[in-house]
């Protein structure tokens, strides 16, 4: 029975008609497949990925392969708005798979097998996505089992859904975090990501490393340290260091998988930053952000965010509202002489998706204006993020940092890079 699990539920879904779920309108995805020959095409694409996969090949071992592939040609073709109609049964997909005991690892490597097969098929990603959008909502009455506690560690979420690391140490973007929880662990288990950061500037450079946990898809905690240098006199010699503890957690929502709903993935999250003072500035007698004019030299940021991903238009949004008093991040340290309290300060994103592996966007990010000494701008950035495979990411952009210290005074812009490595 174990070995079939799998197999017995694909087949439902491709003989079921999803309640939640209904065919497109139109027939320009159909097309955009490839049409009749094109998901046939498809079909045999995944079902070969299917049964070479160690991931979930031992359960199609006793699966009717032919009459599989027949009823799945005609459930992506009604789906994607063809010419084909199914008999309908009026039956409960969640009671039929709640004795099959699908996880989240087994539907995840399934979906993903079939982006490939699409990739392979050479569908462009606007329109697989969009077949991708009628299948995730499915996940909620085909997944009725947990992974046992000897697969803690495996990383079974979908390429590039952990995001990747932001310059503070959590799961997101560049400058923004996200609501999506770090890492590749999915509900069943654990998952874990390091990272170096690096962005260079006119006259500064910034370096952040550090490491995160996903635990659940629910929670995250992170432990970064940046590292802050000045290359122009007078601030040549200029390092700060700034540790970073954060945490999130998922409140609501699923970004990925709720495709039928408006609703958002939301989490709140905050941060500790602790500054650990000022070197190179000696020789001015400068030793602490406070004697530029800093109320402090730790303080935490609260946040939350809303983060969606809409695999019809193939596009991940995501907003964030944060309550803080750092100044430059909390590198220059936290309130100042001109206002001491906290703000709540808007930051946005939005990336499309290229490709499976390839995402392009662009992030904005408003700060306060604490320091007399630190003309304080908003951040932006434009960036590109590769997923090659789900142990190793790479994120390259052009940010803009505004002005940083009136010892400085002009717009700091340059390149960013940023490497993650998870396991």
């Amino acid at each position: 029975m174990k070995a079939r699990i799998l197999g017995a539920a694909l087949l439902c879904v491709s003989s079921l008609s999803m309640a939640q779920t209904a065919p497109y309108k139109d027939d320009s995805v159909y097309r955009g497949l490839g049409g009749k020959e094109g998901i046939h095409n498809i079909v045999e694409n995944f079902m070969a990925l299917v049964l070479a996969d160690p991931r979930i090949k031992d359960s199609f071992s006793d699966s009717d392969i032919p009459e599989l592939k027949k009823r799945l040609g005609q459930h992506f073709c009604e789906f994607a708005g063809g010419p084909c109609v199914r008999k309908k049964e009026n039956r409960d997909l969640h009671s039929i798979h709640e004795d099959l005991k699908v996880n989240d690892f087994q539907f995840n490597a399934l979906a993903e097998d079939l982006q490939i097969a699409m990739e392979q098929a050479h569908v462009p990603a606007s329109v697989s996505n969009k077949l991708m959008a009628k299948m995730a909502p499915e996940r909620e009455e085909i997944v009725t089992s947990r992974r046992s506690e000897e697969h803690m560690f495996e990383m079974g979420k979908l390429l590039a859904t952990g995001g990747v690391s932001q310059v503070e140490g959590a799961g997101g973007g560049g400058i923004v975090p996200w609501a999506l929880i770090t890492s590749y662990g999915t509900r069943d288990s654990w998952g874990a990501n390091a990272h170096y950061t690096y962005i260079k500037t006119q006259d500064y450079s910034l370096k952040t490393y550090g490491v995160a946990v996903g635990i659940f898809d629910r929670v995250e905690l992170s432990l970064a340290q940046q590292q802050f240098e000045g290359d122009l006199a007078p601030l040549d010699q200029l390092s700060i260091k700034q540790d970073i503890f954060g945490v999130k957690v998922r409140v609501a929502g699923d970004a990925l998988y709720e495709q039928e709903s408006w609703l958002p993935q939301i989490a709140v999250g905050a941060m500790y930053k602790k500054n650990k003072g000022i070197d190179g500035l000696g020789a001015l007698g400068v030793s602490s952000v406070k004697q530029l004019g800093a109320s402090d030299d730790k303080g935490y940021d609260y946040y939350v965010s809303a983060t969606k991903i809409l695999l019809k238009q193939s596009l991940l949004l995501n907003a964030t509202l944060r309550s803080t008093r750092a100044n430059q991040m909390g590198i220059l340290g936290f309130g100042g002489d001109l206002r001491s309290g906290r703000r709540i300060q808007p930051e946005i994103s939005a990336a499309y998706l290229l490709t499976r592996k390839l995402a392009a966007g662009a992030e904005w990010r408003r700060k306060p204006h604490n320091l007399g000494v630190d003309n304080e701008k908003n951040y932006y950035d434009v960036f590109v993020a590769w997923f090659p495979n789900r142990n190793f990411s790479l994120t390259a952009a052009y940010a803009n940092l505004g002005d940083i210290t009136i010892f400085n005074p002009k717009k700091q812009d340059g390149f960013y890079i940023s490497a993650q490595v998870g396991f």
